[in-house]
Order: C-alpha cells, then sequence, then structure tokens
C-alpha cells in the first residue's frame, strides 16, 4: 500500500557485465523519468546523494511489463555503477534494508537485502575462490562459499525476487554468488591489501585483493582450484544413509527403512529438499545418489522406489536385503566417502572373544610330558559375547554364520562387529582343522604301529587294532566336540590376534602368561649347593630360579639383565642345581664371543672349581670323535660364534642338554653362518645371554626369542608387517603394549637403576676382560718377541732392565692397537673390521652403555694411545668426547670435569692415568675401563676412584683388559695364583720383571694365542 502512495520510484538491477543500474519511474502514467523531474525530498538522502552525483547518460535496454500485463522492452536511461562503486552505493543504502521507505522499488530492496546477506557471509568468512576469464585474462576472484546454508539462503533468495530481475538477468543467481560476492571482499579486505608488510605478497594473493589477472601458471591454477573446490563441495554438502529399526519385528516381514538426508559439514541431517536449495545442487545431490546406486545396487531394490527431487528419497529394504547391503555394500560406500549410519544401539555392541584353555583331559597324555613345554596339548573352549550379554552355543553359531554380524538377540536386533566375528570365526575353524589334523595324524601311527605288530605276530596286537578301531569311532562321533591343540599352536593363534583384535585368553596362570596374558608364574625357590663357591645375591638367586623353572617347563629363557649383573655365575649356578639334582641328561654348550671366551673359563674355574671345563677354540682344538668323546664328558663346553660357523656338524652330534648364547645379539642377522649354525644344534633347552635392552631393539629381539622358542614370535617378514613398523615408525602405543605381553613370559630383565636391585648390589665390582688379538696384532708381538729373546741373551746389568722395560712398553702398544705400536697414523679400523681386540671390546661396552644411558672413563698410560681413541670415539658417538691427559692447562681441566659432570655432558670421557688418577670428581661415570694396565693395584684403584666416590649413586662396575696369550695374560694368571713362578719376587709394578732371568721372560712372553 504504501508503495501504490509514492508519486516516484527508483527502481535497481544487476545487469549482465554492466553490474548495479538505477532508474527512476513516474508512477502516475508509468513514466521514466530523470532526476531533475524529482521534487527535491522525494527518496532518503542517502539515495538522492548517490542520485546527484551520477549522470543518466547511459542507457540500456531493458525488459518491462506494463500495469496491463504487457511485455515491453525500451532503452532506459540509467545512473550505471562500477563494481566498487556498486558497492559504495549499496553499502551507503543498507541503512534502508531493515525500514525501506514507499519510494524504494521491491527491485531496489531485494537488491539492498541480497547486498546486506552477501555482507554477513563474506565477514564470516564463507567465502571461496575462482578464476574468472575476461578479456583474455584470468583472474583470481572471491565467490560464495557451496555449504547448505550458504546454497539455502541462495535458493530462497532466488524464489522471492521480482520478475523483473531475473527477466533481465537469467544468470543473476551466479552474478548474486560471484559478482557481487567479490566486490565486497574486495571492499572489505581493501585496507588489509593497503598496509605494509615485512614482505611482499603471493603473486596469486597479490592478483586477488587487487583484481588483476595472475600471469604465470595459469592452467594448472585453474585444475588446482577446481580440484580444491570439488573436495570443498564434498564436505560441504553431502548424502548421508541412515539405517533405521523397522517398525515390525517379524525378521521375514520387516521393512528397513534406510533414509537418505544431506548435511553441511557437520551439521545434523537433514530431508532433501528442493525448495531450500538451488538447482545446481539438487542436482549434484541427485548424481551423487545416483553414483551411490551404482556402488550399493541394492538401495536400487527398495521395496518403495526413491523419487529424488520430489523430496521422497527413502529407500525401505527387506532384511535379506539389509544384510546383504551391510555385508557387502556398506564398506564400499564409505571407501567411497559416502557415509552411512547405522542405528546407534548396533555401535555399542561391543563384540568380543575368549578362549578359555584347560589341561588335556587324557591323563596318558599328561604323563607323558614334563610341566608344560610348547608342545603341551590343552583343551580348549570358546565363548563369544555381544556387549554384556554372553551368547550360548546356539546364538554363538547364528552369529558366526550370520557373517554380517545383524542378529536378533533375545528379542533385540544388534549389530555385532562384524570384523572380530570374522576373525573368530577364522580362529575357530583354523584351531578345529588343527585338531582334526592332529587326531588324523595319531591315528595314522598308532594304526601303523598295531599293523606292524600284527605282522611281528607280537603279543596283544589284537587288543592295539581294537583300540585303533574304537578311536577312529569316537573321532567320526564327536572329533569335533572335543578340541585339543599344543601351547605352540595357542600361541600362533595369540600371536595373529594380537595384531588385529585381541583375544581374552583364560585358564591356568601360566597359559595365560605364555598366550600374551601380563601375569607370570612365580616359580619356587631352590637351594644353591655348595659346589658353588659365590654368595648369590637376592636378584642372583631370583635369576636362577627363574631359569631353573624354565628349563624345567621345556620354554627357552632370555636372561636380559644389565652388564654387571651376574649372569654368567646366574647360568654357572643353575647347571650346579641341575647337577646336584641328578638332573644333568648332557653337557651345555656356551657360544660368546672371542673376546669373552676366556672369561668364562676363569669365571667358571671360580665359581664351580669341580666343574670339567672344555674349551673348544683354536687351531689345535679336538675334532670329528676325539670332540664328541671328549665333550660328551664335560659338564661345560665353551666355544665361539666362529667356531660353531666352521664345527657345526661335529657339534651336532653332541646330545646337549642346553645351548647358551652369550652376547646374544650377535645373531640378531638369521641369515649369516654362524646364527643358522647355533640354531641348527639339537638341545633340551636354549638360553640366551645379553645385557642389550632387548625391547628397544625389535628385530634383534625376535632373532633371539626366536632361537630359544623357534616361531614364537612369526616369522621375520611377519613380525616387521606387523610389529616392528607399527612401533618403530609410527610409534604405535598399543601394539607395544601387545608385544610386550607376548614377549614377557620368555625375557627377565633386571636394571641397575631398580630400587630393588640397587640395594642389593656391591658398590663396586671388578672384571677382568680377557681379549683375543687380531691376526695383525699377532704377528706384530710374535715378531717383537723373538726379537726380544736375542736381545736378552746378549743383554747384562743396567742394560737388561732397559731392554725388559722397553720391550714391556712396545708389547701393551701392540696390544692396545697397532697403530699405536707402528706410530704411523693408520686408521682405527680396516675395511670395517676392527684391528685391535681391546677397541673391538670396548666398543661393545660403549654400546652397551650407550644403550642403558650410563656414561665411562677409559683410562690409558699412554698419551698417544688416548690421541687415537679420542677421534675415533668422537665419531662413533657423535659428540666430542675429551681426553684429560698431562698437556692440559688447568682452566680446561676444569672446564672438561664440569662438562663431563653436567646432566648433558659427553657419554665417555679419556684419561691418562697419571693425570686423570687423582683429584678428580667424576660421578656422572658409572663405568671404569682400564685399557692398558699398570699392574699397581693402588695406582688403578686411585684411577677407578674418580667415578667410585662420595657423591656416586650408582654402582660402579670397572672392566681391567688383558690380551690373551700375551705376556698381559701370563702376568695376570701369577697375580691370580693361577702360576707359580720359582725364585721370583713378584712385587707392585712392572720392575719385578726385570729380575727374572732370559729363559724366564721369553716363557712370559711367548705368544700363546689360538688361531
Amino acid at each position: 500500500m504504501l508503495a501504490v502512495m509514492a508519486s516516484y520510484l527508483v527502481h535497481g538491477l544487476w545487469l549482465p557485465v554492466t553490474g548495479l543500474s538505477l532508474w527512476i519511474e513516474q508512477v502516475e502514467g508509468h513514466k521514466i523519468v530523470m532526476p531533475n523531474a524529482v521534487p527535491e525530498g522525494t527518496f532518503p538522502p542517502a539515495v538522492e546523494s548517490i542520485l546527484a552525483k551520477r549522470s543518466f547518460r547511459n542507457r540500456a535496454r531493458v525488459s518491462l511489463r506494463t500495469p496491463k500485463g504487457k511485455d515491453v522492452s525500451l532503452m532506459v536511461p540509467m545512473a550505471m555503477f562500477g563494481p566498487e562503486e556498486a558497492v559504495a552505493a549499496l553499502a551507503q543504502m543498507e541503512h534502508l534494508n531493515h525500514k525501506p521507505p514507499a519510494t524504494i522499488a521491491p527491485d531496489l530492496q531485494w537488491l539492498i537485502h541480497a547486498y546486506s546477506g552477501l555482507c554477513k557471509f563474506v565477514r564470516a568468512g564463507r567465502v571461496t575462490f575462482r578464476l574468472a576469464y575476461q578479456a583474455n585474462e584470468w583472474f583470481p576472484m572471491w565467490q560464495l562459499a557451496s555449504g547448505l546454508g550458504e546454497r539455502g539462503w541462495l535458493a530462497e533468495m532466488m524464489a522471492a525476487a521480482p520478475g523483473i530481475l531475473h527477466v533481465n538477468n537469467r544468470a543473476l543467481s551466479d552474478d548474486m554468488a560471484d559478482e557481487l560476492t567479490h566486490w565486497i571482499a574486495f571492499h572489505e579486505l581493501r585496507p588489509v591489501a593497503e598496509a605494509p608488510r615485512p614482505m611482499p605478497w603471493h603473486e596469486f594473493a597479490r592478483a586477488l585483493l587487487d583484481t588483476r589477472p595472475i600471469r604465470r601458471g595459469r592452467a594448472q591454477l585453474l585444475r588446482g582450484l577446481n580440484e580444491w573446490k570439488n573436495s570443498i563441495y564434498e564436505v560441504e554438502l553431502q548424502l548421508v544413509y541412515i539405517v533405521e529399526e523397522p517398525l515390525d519385528d517379524d525378521p521375514d516381514a520387516a521393512k528397513w527403512p534406510v533414509r537418505v538426508r544431506v548435511r553441511s559439514g557437520t551439521d545434523s541431517p537433514r530431508p532433501v529438499s528442493a525448495q531450500s536449495l538451488d538447482r545446481a545442487s539438487v542436482e549434484k545431490l541427485r548424481e551423487a545418489h545416483r553414483k551411490a546406486v551404482r556402488i550399493a545396487p541394492t538401495l536400487g531394490e527398495s521395496a518403495q522406489l526413491p523419487q529424488p527431487g520430489d523430496g521422497d528419497w527413502d529407500v525401505y529394504l527387506e532384511t535379506h536385503q539389509l544384510t546383504h547391503f551391510i555385508t557387502h555394500e556398506v564398506d564400499k560406500l564409505k571407501a567411497s566417502g559416502v557415509t552411512v549410519m547405522l542405528p546407534k544401539a548396533w555401535a555399542q555392541m561391543e563384540t568380543k572373544a575368549k578362549l578359555e584353555t584347560h589341561e588335556a583331559r587324557d591323563p596318558a597324555e599328561a604323563a607323558t610330558k614334563k610341566h608344560i613345554g610348547m608342545n603341551k596339548l590343552v583343551d580348549y573352549n570358546w565363548r563369544m559375547s555381544v556387549g554384556d550379554v554372553e551368547l550360548t552355543e546356539e546364538e554363538m553359531e547364528d552369529l558366526v554364520n550370520s557373517k554380517s554380524g545383524l542378529i536378533q538377540l533375545r528379542g533385540k536386533w544388534v549389530m555385532a562387529d562384524k570384523q572380530v566375528v570374522s576373525q573368530v570365526s577364522g580362529y575357530m575353524d583354523a584351531l578345529k582343522q588343527k585338531s582334526i589334523a592332529r587326531k588324523k595324524k595319531e591315528l595314522e601311527q598308532l594304526a601303523a604301529s598295531a599293523e606292524m605288530a600284527k605282522q611281528l605276530d607280537q603279543p596283544g596286537w589284537e587288543a592295539l587294532m581294537a583300540d585303533v578301531e574304537r578311536r577312529r569311532q569316537e573321532f567320526n562321533e564327536d572329533g569335533e566336540e572335543h578340541e585339543q591343540v599344543t601351547v605352540a599352536e595357542l600361541r600362533e593363534l595369540a600371536l595373529e590376534s594380537m595384531t588385529q583384535e585381541p583375544i581374552e585368553f583364560t585358564g591356568s596362570t601360566w597359559h595365560t602368561a605364555l598366550l600374551g596374558g601380563v601375569d607370570k608364574v612365580a616359580p619356587e625357590r631352590v637351594d644353591i649347593p655348595a659346589s658353588v663357591h659365590a654368595e648369590l645375591r637376592e636378584y642372583q638367586r631370583r635369576g636362577v630360579d627363574w631359569l631353573y623353572w624354565m628349563s624345567r617347563s621345556g620354554i627357552g629363557a632370555v636372561l636380559a639383565d644389565d652388564m654387571g649383573l651376574g649372569k654368567t655365575l646366574q647360568l654357572l649356578s643353575l647347571l650346579a642345581v641341575e647337577k646336584e639334582r641328578g638332573e644333568q641328561t648332557g653337557p651345555t654348550l656356551v657360544v660368546a664371543p672371542t673376546s669373552v671366551v676366556g672369561n668364562w673359563a676363569r669365571e667358571a674355574q671360580r665359581f664351580v672349581p669341580d666343574f670339567k671345563v672344555m674349551v673348544q677354540h683354536g687351531s689345535s682344538r679336538p675334532r670329528g670323535e676325539d670332540f664328541f668323546k671328549e665333550a660328551s664328558e664335560c659338564d661345560l663346553v665353551i666355544t665361539t660364534y666362529g667356531t660353531v660357523g666352521r664345527d657345526f656338524n661335529d657339534m651336532g652330534e653332541v646330545g646337549w642338554q642346553r645351548v647358551v648364547l652369550d652376547e646374544a645379539q650377535a645373531i640378531k642377522n638369521s641369515a649369516t653362518r654362524s646364527s643358522k649354525a647355533v640354531r641348527s644344534l639339537p638341545s633340551e633347552h636354549r638360553v640366551a645371554l645379553t645385557g642389550t635392552p632387548v625391547e628397544n631393539r625389535l628385530s634383534e629381539m625376535r632373532s633371539i626369542l626366536d632361537f630359544c622358542n623357534p616361531g614364537v614370535l612369526g616369522t621375520a617378514s611377519f613380525f616387521r608387517n606387523h610389529f616392528a613398523k607399527a612401533i618403530e615408525r609410527n610409534n604405535d602405543e598399543e601394539m607395544s603394549e601387545r608385544l610386550r605381553q607376548l614377549t614377557a613370559p620368555f625375557i627377565l630383565r633386571r636394571v641397575k637403576t631398580d630400587p630393588n636391585i640397587i640395594d642389593d648390589l656391591p658398590e663396586k665390582s671388578e672384571q677382568i676382560l680377557t681379549v683375543s688379538m687380531t691376526t695383525e696384532q699377532a704377528a706384530l708381538y710374535k715378531a717383537l718377541v723373538n726379537q726380544v729373546k736375542k736381545d736378552l741373551q746378549e743383554a747384562t746389568g743396567i742394560n737388561k732392565r732397559g731392554l725388559v722395560l722397553a720391550s714391556l712398553t712396545r708389547i701393551k702398544q701392540i696390544c692396545n692397537h697397532p697403530a699405536h705400536y707402528l706410530g704411523d697414523n693408520s686408521p682405527v679400523t680396516l675395511k670395517g673390521k676392527h684391528r685391535s681386540g681391546k677397541v673391538k671390546e670396548l666398543m661393545r661396552i660403549v654400546d652397551e652403555a650407550t644403550e642403558s644411558g650410563e656414561r665411562l672413563l677409559v683410562f690409558t698410560q699412554y698419551k698417544a694411545f688416548g690421541d687415537i681413541l679420542q677421534p675415533y670415539l668422537s665419531d662413533q658417538l657423535g659428540r666430542e668426547i675429551p681426553f684429560l691427559h698431562g698437556g692440559v692447562s688447568k682452566n680446561k681441566r676444569d672446564q672438561m670435569v664440569e662438562d663431563f659432570q653436567s646432566e648433558d655432558g659427553p657419554p665417555a670421557m679419556i684419561l691418562s692415568l697419571k693425570a686423570g688418577g687423582t683429584g678428580l670428581n667424576l660421578t656422572a661415570a658409572s663405568i671404569v675401563v682400564h685399557m692398558d694396565r699398570w699392574w699397581n693395584p693402588a695406582v688403578e684403584n686411585q684411577a677407578t676412584d674418580r667415578a667410585f666416590r662420595i657423591g656416586q649413586r650408582r654402582n660402579v662396575q670397572v672392566y681391567k683388559m688383558i690380551t690373551a696369550g700375551t705376556l698381559e695374560e701370563s702376568i695376570q694368571d701369577i697375580l691370580d695364583g693361577k702360576t707359580q713362578l720359582a725364585g721370583a719376587v713378584v712385587g707392585e709394578g712392572e720392575g719385578w720383571l726385570t729380575e727374572l732371568d732370559p729363559d724366564q721372560l721369553a716363557a712370559l712372553m711367548s705368544y700363546r694365542g689360538r688361531e
């Protein structure tokens, strides 16, 4: 009514290319007039201000309809506005949107309202990009986002637009979403574009902000933008298929509604309505539904066909159709990015599987096995639950047969986890087949034995044949009901299930532990016999108890204690226990690195002197029958990995009770000759000793455990693909915990930092490390000794004394490293192999210390040797390793100590024995290594006490190196009381050596190396 009362109306049009245009109508007579014909004050001040600044010289052809309904086309004088001017004009009139005056025509009112709405979207960031092609150039421009809210608003606006706007611009919708949106955003971002910046805009951003063409990569950019916008559309506007439960509870008559809904982003799905969406959006949804039907044809078999575009898109399926849809098609839809929602109650139905294990019911079988062992037969029984409901046998069968997991359970429709159902079904079949196969094999063996007895006419063959026939009948009747498998076969199942959906195992504590449970059986305490000449600490007693229990149970064991905790003593004590109890069935073979073979022999002589010990190493070692006879009479045989690699045929003939691998990480590569050799040796029991934290080296852990219990972690490729990649690459904590559960029963790991261990440790423990020479060292040593022998025959008095002391120095240099002796600046290693047995052993200690987070001090008498070690250790550890010697200034010396004592200090420090022997506090270290010996306990202890002193909170492990077969070992044997030297007065230091006669010196120096 207000519009009728106005004498003049100002109209607005949005014309293609031109944009915003204003023209004036005189209501009386419906004439088109110029602004000067309109009385002042007719229009609102904002409108009059806009019109006053514009000329009406431009004319455009406009299609109009007369009051009598006649369509006419006229050239109309207009005020036309460029893009920026159009936005400024509409902004000036925006306040009229809330209460438009009568003089504003409906078409201009609509344009003002459209501008106001687009401003809100732009300011809310609901815009995206496009490339517009104009005048042979590509312009990056803003456009309205394609979300459900934006599309719905735009559809409503187009439906309410006056006809004159549509008639004169058939692309009105696109112009509003694209052109006007861009210039609004351009106007809003003008201050940002003009503000100073520390660095220039990217070319694309600059072109977008300035509305100018881009110059590079236009075709590629266009493709990329289109792909990006399509991905936005898929998120912003998508179909959702919602499965609802049927009203009819009869499974045969039920019709399951599948509601087809549309949603934007994470908004709630709502019915598809052509009235609330623009035509383009409806067409895209229609095509999306057609695509879904192509992927899931069941949606096209609806009992009530959907009518996309007419408001009813829903699908109705029968129960068997829904089962097929869920089983075979839902996953395909989800893989294609289509959302399918099942009833909420179904999603809450957690499905679990449980396997109950019991001791085998056959008492004859139980009597033939010694406790457990991986080949022990056990009975098993499956149980499943959906939600809180444990299923009966019949319900379990229905669930497994359903395959989809959709069943009616006790009056309610439930959806079990079909992946779990499928896995459990596979597990059940696999175990059943294993059980049936074993029974068939047992029957075949029993039948063969009965047939042989019959042919030989042995007494009782008739009873045997009858027993075979009886077992066959029982197997045919109930073979599938009474299921039995071995612990090893159940272990395979546990391993497989750990990589998917874990199965809960119940039964005996030990069965549960072997199958991945967290509890271990606490072994009983065993008495340590008097034949063990040592007082074992409490944690060592527990270690012997565990090793003994594992041995009697037929399970391979990994003793992974920190270095210095006495793994050797625990193993020797185990052998003594078995010998005392009459359970020794053969010798034990210890395979160790060459550098520690001598240590094993020394420790055995020290702790179990009654043992008959054989060292199988060196060129003079016995072979063939000689080795078999000698080894079979021993308690303990000690050998090297290299020797086993060469003599595995001879060693394979001995009836070993146990094969023990020391420094078991030596077999981390299962493809090496020595690794294959030790795995081929038959034995009743296997033990691996390692100080390396096996849980941090997954491939080594698998290899070591596989030696002790073959197949316990699956094949190398299975382990790598299912465990190692998930844990090492992706830090999968859940998989790490599953692996820990699987390995826990087989590994005993104690660390020095454990409060239960540290209180039980000695404050300081010392160990003599006997290492072997390399071939190069041995050649240098023998040549030197031969020359010294000749020189000693001619030397007398003070000359002889000087010759002995000089020779002793040269011998120590050779034992340290050939480069130390030769002084030729040659490398520490050659072609990746160590030239020195001592340096090789030092690096083993360094690696273990690094793994356990401990720091060490390395002492040497010689600055020249420290100069060789410093760059090598620095390179190996990736950090500068300090070397403290007499030439270091006081200030630098103090700085070295301060740096080493700090939390992030270097992992090692090298010290000369004299310069670093007194006055230093280096309690950050808990490991001390003496590379060469002073043969003076007071001097060596002073050096050791740099770490072992007040303020040290950890126990200190001291290693003193000597070289096997050399003067160093000879002197150590004398000091240990193993060798008597007639007429010699052994004192501290090395001076007493000069008092020996030439023959005695020659005997001590002579090389007694092996190989």
